[in-house]
């Protein structure tokens, strides 16, 4: 493979095989698709219709099986299909019910397109849009009504959908200011693409401050994720480590300690080891460097090794960011004690300015990392994660009662054929849960649109 690959050829793969995102609205059925052929027509039909001699004979489907809550970033509805085959069924003045509110509304009539010759004949379908305010969780059921002769209205079908409240799937990759290969790189586009799997790339801007990455390696890694983030496809966030040469470029004293790994070049060492100060320096000098390289302002903040403590969130939310994802459930890392008493499913909020593992008044979501790391792993020791990550969502099959959100961390620098494999494996097993694929309430975001769910 060639390692040099430049931002022409980037983009050449890029737009050949641009992915949909996953937020944006499924493809109706084939009943429905078969409608957006025709030209919708209003239904209007006065109320003062005869109504129809009796009850015709009819189809009465929708466009989905799984519906979730409204979120902001989502506003499905359940498009359902009325057919009756040879009839005009204007008198009966059509319509729909969700039966657990009692709500109706017209159908409208669709006619033949332009390409028909002269008159438009009517057909037999009605389609409209059901509203989703005050359905509960759980199974609704839509019943097509008609106005019959007599002026009673008759059921003649009945489609049912399952209601859930949403579930989030964030996958985060973390640049580390050190240099990352073409093949581990497109390693991590190909899985996108092929899942269908939006990313919350995280830059790190001490490929600019450092001779350890030569600058045309760095343009690459930089144009793989502007070009990425350009059709739609990842949000670019900034992540930071404390190495030492990026340090003292921001002008702050560098450390070799605390560390939790033994390293001497700063890598390891915890952000908690700086002041609210420092940490501010650090990050104004790291969004210089993007601005400068041509990057947008990232909204998304991740501190090395996942340690932040409240002086740095501070320091985070003075700078403009609205999302942290530094948080994680309490336990070790390396030498380390991570500074997070969180639990294992712990679940995005709003922390305190004086004590980051309470909820307080800091204008910032932390959103903490429940979904393991998939570095060094292969698809046997992904097994666990797969099951720890299954166990905090829904069962398959089943509607979520409350929203959740799992976060997954990557880095692009280490995706080798043997982490893609498990990688793989993993979103393979959120398949039965997917609501892209019409099985289930799980949305992969990214965590700008997580914030955005959630605000």
């Amino acid at each position: 493979m060639n390692r040099r690959l430049g931002l022409p050829l980037i983009l050449a793969l890029v737009a050949s095989c641009t992915p949909q995102p996953t937020t944006s609205t499924p493809a109706p059925t084939a009943t429905a698709s078969a409608s957006a052929h025709l030209t919708a027509t209003a239904s209007a039909s006065p109320a003062a219709a005869a109504g129809l001699a009796s009850k015709p004979l009819t189809t009465f489907t929708g466009n989905r099986r799984w519906l979730t809550v409204p979120d902001g970033l989502n506003s499905d509805a359940p498009i359902v299909i009325a057919t009756f085959p040879g009839v005009d069924a204007t008198p009966g003045r059509p319509r729909a019910r969700l039966r657990s509110t009692g709500r109706k509304v017209d159908l409208q009539r669709e006619t033949l397109g332009t390409t028909q010759p002269p008159p438009v004949q009517p057909l037999g379908q009605w389609t409209g849009t059901v509203p989703l305010d005050g359905a509960p969780i759980g199974e609704n059921t839509v019943d097509a009504l008609v106005r019959l002769a007599d002026g009673s209205d008759a059921v003649v079908g009945s489609w049912s959908f399952l209601l859930s409240q949403p579930e989030y799937v964030v996958w985060t990759l973390d640049f580390e200011g050190d240099a990352a290969s073409n093949e581990t790189m497109n390693n991590v586009w190909d899985i996108a693409r092929n899942s269908r799997t939006p990313m919350t790339i995280m830059w790190n801007p001490r490929v600019w401050t450092t001779d350890q990455v030569t600058v045309e390696r760095a343009d690459v890694m930089a144009n793989w994720t502007k070009t990425i983030e350009g059709v739609g496809y990842a949000e670019v966030a900034l992540h930071l480590h404390a190495w030492t040469d990026f340090v003292r470029s921001a002008g702050v004293g560098p450390r070799t300690a605390p560390n939790w790994s033994g390293r001497s070049d700063g890598y390891d060492v915890p952000l908690t080891a700086f002041s609210e100060s420092e940490t501010k320096a650090l990050i104004d000098h790291a969004l210089a460097l993007m601005s400068e390289h041509g990057f947008k302002k990232p909204t998304t903040f991740r501190a090395g090794g996942l340690f932040a403590n409240a002086a740095n969130l501070r320091a985070v939310a003075a700078a403009g960011f609205t999302v942290d994802t530094s948080a994680a459930p309490a336990g070790g890392f390396g030498r380390l004690l991570l500074p997070w008493t969180l639990k294992k499913d712990a679940q995005p909020y709003r922390p305190s300015r004086d004590d980051a593992n309470v909820a307080g008044d800091l204008p910032l979501l932390e959103v903490p990392n429940i979904a393991g790391n998939t570095y060094a792993l292969d698809t046997r020791t992904i097994a666990p994660v797969i099951a720890d990550d299954l166990a905090m969502l829904a069962p398959a099959g089943e509607v979520a009662a409350s929203r959740r959100a799992l976060t997954l961390v990557s880095h692009p620098g280490t995706v080798d054929a043997t982490e893609r494999a498990a990688i793989e494996a993993l979103f393979r097993a959120f398949d039965p849960l997917r609501y892209d694929r019409d099985s289930g309430p799980v949305r992969f975001v990214t965590l700008a649109q997580l914030a955005r769910a959630l605000k």
